[in-house]
């Protein structure tokens, strides 16, 4: 039986969000399948930059901390 190992997330990596974020202070509301790039790494959260280009080529749209059990990893940075 065949068994998936989790990788772990790094700054650098193209993630996905697994729920939704709604700031009640700042603009964003980001459904969850929102994709954004790590930029910085807190103890268990993650700095995630969501733009209008998930796969850091556009321009900034908003930054958020998740935890990295919230966070689907889609593209691992080499």
């Amino acid at each position: 039986m065949a068994t998936s190992v989790k990788q772990a997330i790094h700054e650098n990596d193209v993630v996905e969000l697994t729920r939704s974020i709604d700031k009640v202070e700042a603009t964003g509301q980001w459904p969850a399948g929102t994709r954004g790039a790590v930029v910085a790494e807190h103890s268990e959260h993650k700095l995630i930059e969501i733009s209008d280009d998930a796969n850091y080529g556009g321009a900034m749209l908003d930054m958020v901390f998740e935890t990295e059990d919230q966070l689907k990893l889609v593209t691992k940075s080499s």
